[in-house]
């Protein structure tokens, strides 16, 4: 099948049934949001192309609305199976929140359908797979900070069409929100809450802005300056910002508990990971290369007294002398 005609097959999808109905403008949103570029007046004659073939009709208002006719069979329109259904509902389910408000409004009438096709097909049991699987955090269950829609719709946008945003934003710690344009980079998930990366004003460097605490946002009419060589994946993956990196890597050195031993054998801290018993204790000693962050610390500190830190030599004090912090709190309140 060509691209015209899917471009078409997908137009026929978009339109509703009358009462309602959708404008030329906001139908050539919708293709754009789901890949395919034409321009306003192209969707124009496809509209009156395809009304001589289906049976579509349009309002007399400007501008006009094209519906499909009340007593309009949609049978002939391929329907979804319930292996892409049940991949749609999946989909929606998990990444709803990072997909942009334009392309969730084109897309919720296959969202429906999906809906339908499962419910309809609720005896097989491909239809019965979306209640069997689930997501569950492996820390302890937050509940997500709330973000305004206006400001969630704002940053999809704008990373959509690649143009500035002017941001009110209160950083943690902060009384005072401050106001100033950024350049959106990317947009990532963690813990069940989102981070705008952007660069500020025309700084080079990437910040990141949790978009809870983003108070407003406005589009401007302004393109995005872009960051040459800037990749998401590599900014996440390999610098490690979102881990708060304080530089290098560390040959690490730790005691675990049996436990724990069993855990990390199968969820390992690093390629290089090794595990060895430990002579006349229970507890194993574990090596591996690890990247020096803030989050490594967390992560230790999670399993108190199953681990113990041996190497290096700074970062054991600085963990001992937290725990001699933390016996003094608990000896003041007790």
């Amino acid at each position: 099948m060509n691209d015209t005609s899917l471009r078409y097959l997908e137009m026929l999808k978009q339109i509703p049934r009358l009462p309602n109905g959708i404008t030329a403008t906001d139908l050539h949103r919708r293709l754009q949001s789901l890949g395919h570029e034409i321009d306003k007046r192209s969707i124009e004659r496809d509209l009156n192309k395809l009304s001589g073939m289906f049976p579509l009709t349009s309002s007399e208002g400007r501008p006009a609305l094209w519906s499909w006719a009340r007593e309009a069979d949609l049978t002939h329109l391929p329907a979804l199976n319930p292996a892409t259904a049940l991949t749609l509902e999946l989909a929606y389910r998990h990444l709803a929140s990072l997909l942009p408000r334009s392309a969730l409004v084109a897309l919720e009438p296959l969202f429906k359908s999906a809906r339908k096709a499962l419910d309809e097909t609720s005896q097989t049991a491909l239809a019965r797979w979306s209640d069997k699987v689930a997501a569950v955090p492996d820390n302890q269950p937050l509940t997500p900070p709330a973000i305004s829609p206006s400001v969630h719709e704002a940053v999809h946008e704008a990373l959509l069409s690649e143009k500035r945003l002017e941001i009110s934003y209160r950083a943690a710690g902060q009384e005072r929100a401050k106001r100033y344009p950024v350049n959106p980079l990317g947009l990532v998930g963690r813990g069940g809450s989102y981070y705008l990366v952007a660069t500020a004003r025309d700084y080079p460097e990437p910040r990141i802005f949790a978009l809870h605490r983003i108070l407003s946002a406005t589009l401007l009419d302004e393109p995005a300056i872009k960051l040459a060589g800037f990749n998401l994946r590599h900014y996440i993956m390999e610098e490690r910002r979102f881990e708060l990196p304080l530089g290098g890597d560390l040959n690490l050195e730790l005691r675990v508990s049996p436990w724990l031993a069993d855990y990390l054998d199968e969820r390992k801290l690093s390629p290089d990971q090794t595990l060895a018993p430990i002579r006349g204790r229970d507890e194993q000693r574990l090596n591996a290369t690890v990247a020096n962050t803030d989050q490594l610390r967390w992560w230790l500190r999670s399993f108190g007294t199953a681990v113990e830190v041996l190497r290096p030599l700074t970062l054991r004090r600085e963990m001992a002398a937290e725990v001699v912090e933390l016996a003094k709190t608990y000896r003041a309140r007790t």
